[in-house]
């Protein structure tokens, strides 16, 4: 054979493998859809930076959307997945039809939608009735992080909110500050985010409530959080609130709280008050019931996801425990405590791990225990009796005024799903951290109940 005519039949095999066979190959998820099937809207899952492939069994006439897209054929449709979590629309017109359906694209999100879902209620120091165990119906659709809230997620949102060097206050706030002036500094805004990132961990609640406020606005949804300034000297839920409408009308709020008002600045009030705006159906911390009814993903015998196993590797199969101590807990060796941080014998309080790693649980999320504490709002139902007293044998007034930065008995937040492999015997669905609303929290994931349509109701009683 001519050599020459061999080398263009390479080239020729290459160039058509490169440009008709490569693409399909690099396609992460194909979907396949009945146009009779898709509703008003229709929820794909997919992950950050993937690259997916759309086809409806029909002819389309338009997709509209502001993804990076390419149009195979009359009915399909490859699209490149952005880099941050978030909802990502593509409207579809038929050509026989004016009507638009909507796809929604989840990108690292699990769309739940509860019709009538078991869970146990009940059990709970913080929960209504407590020792009264009991099985209630969920109806509602919500969408889950999947994954807790990783460092470049956090990153990129707060890009602006971060300055460019650290500030000189008080010791701590300048370590947790300093951590996120060089994260901004190694990175560049607007860069890709991996799924596997690490997650954020020590973000303060105020921060937490802010990224979710600003993956509301990025969406065209209404902010969930309303701050204000306050003068109220203590962390706590406010249970017994009451407000005036413009009518005359007394209310008396939802939900609402005084927290520590912490970013990457000093304010001249160390609080700031918070309450949720009623008609928003934006991102959200999850309160208590819903992150323990999440966490169950409908196990009604198990007190922990991994069952009655006592052994640690199959625990680590379901969550990551940390077995370091904390290096700031050696801060008073002074050099050694420099080397043994050094080597990472210590853990570092903003280290975590990459999510996503481990099994997920049965409604397909990930790290819902171990790598970081997840913060979660209590309500007022769940302060139905005083719950305190489990925690502390000192006068929850004493304390408040030695330390106003620190709740006793009406928390606004708590710490669920544990990180230290020292708690494991105590670890469960209900386990919160003894030290349980800190300065500095831990990490979060975000929810949505769409619609806010979410009903809870009493089916039976054990």
């Amino acid at each position: 054979m001519n050599k020459k005519y061999l080398i263009f039949v390479i080239v020729f095999f290459v160039v058509i493998w490169s440009v008709h066979v490569v693409p399909y190959l690099l396609i992460a998820k194909k979907f396949n859809l009945n146009r009779e099937s898709l509703g008003a809207e229709t929820w794909l899952e997919v992950e950050k930076n993937e690259t997916v492939k759309i086809c409806v069994a029909a002819k389309v006439r338009t997709w509209e959307t502001s993804l990076n897209t390419e149009i195979l054929n009359d009915s399909c449709l490859k699209i490149q997945i952005p880099t941050l979590v978030g909802v990502n629309p593509i409207n579809v017109k038929y050509p026989d039809s004016d009507s638009v359906y909507k796809i929604n694209l989840a990108v690292g999100m699990k769309y739940l939608n509860f019709k009538n879902e078991e869970t146990l209620y009940g059990n709970d120091d913080y929960q209504m009735n407590p020792y009264e165990e009991k099985i209630v119906y969920v109806t509602g659709s919500y969408l889950v992080d999947k994954y807790p809230v990783t460092n470049c997620d956090f990153l990129q949102l707060l890009w602006d909110e971060i300055p460019l060097n650290s500030p000189q206050i008080d010791t701590m706030e300048n370590d947790f500050t300093k951590f996120w002036v060089q994260k901004k500094e190694s990175r560049k805004n607007n860069e890709k985010c991996i799924t596997h990132d690490s997650a954020a961990s020590t973000i303060p609640l105020y921060l937490a409530m802010k990224y979710a406020n600003i993956r509301s606005l990025r969406e065209g949804l209404k902010p969930y959080y309303i701050f204000s300034n306050t003068s109220n000297k203590f962390v706590q839920i406010d249970r017994k609130a009451r407000s005036v409408n413009r009518n005359g009308v007394e209310e008396v709020p939802e939900h609402h709280y005084f927290i520590v008002y912490h970013d990457f600045i000093e304010h001249e009030n160390n609080l700031i008050e918070v309450y949720d705006n009623s008609s928003s159906d934006g991102y959200r911390l999850p309160y208590y019931d819903e992150w323990v009814m999440l966490a169950r993903a409908g196990d009604k015998k198990n007190n922990v996801p991994w069952g009655n196993s006592t052994s640690f590797n199959e625990i680590s199969k379901y969550a990551k425990f940390e077995d370091k101590v904390s290096c700031s807990d050696l801060k008073d060796l002074g050099l050694l405590q420099k080397i043994i941080s050094f080597f990472h014998w210590c853990k570092n309080d903003y280290e975590s791990g990459p999510v996503g790693k481990l099994l997920p649980n049965g409604f397909g999320l990930y790290d819902m225990f171990g790598l970081v504490e997840e913060q979660v709002l209590f309500e007022k139902h769940n302060y139905s009796r005083d719950n305190y007293n489990v925690f502390f044998t000192i006068e929850p007034k004493e304390e408040k005024k030695r330390n106003p930065l620190r709740c006793i008995d009406d928390c606004p937040a708590c710490l669920k799903g544990g990180i230290r492999r020292s708690d494991l015997e105590s670890i469960s669905y209900d386990y919160i951290s003894n030290d349980y609303f800190p300065k500095y929290a831990g990490g979060f994931r975000l929810v949505r109940n769409i619609g806010n349509n979410a009903k809870w109701t009493e089916v039976e009683s054990n």
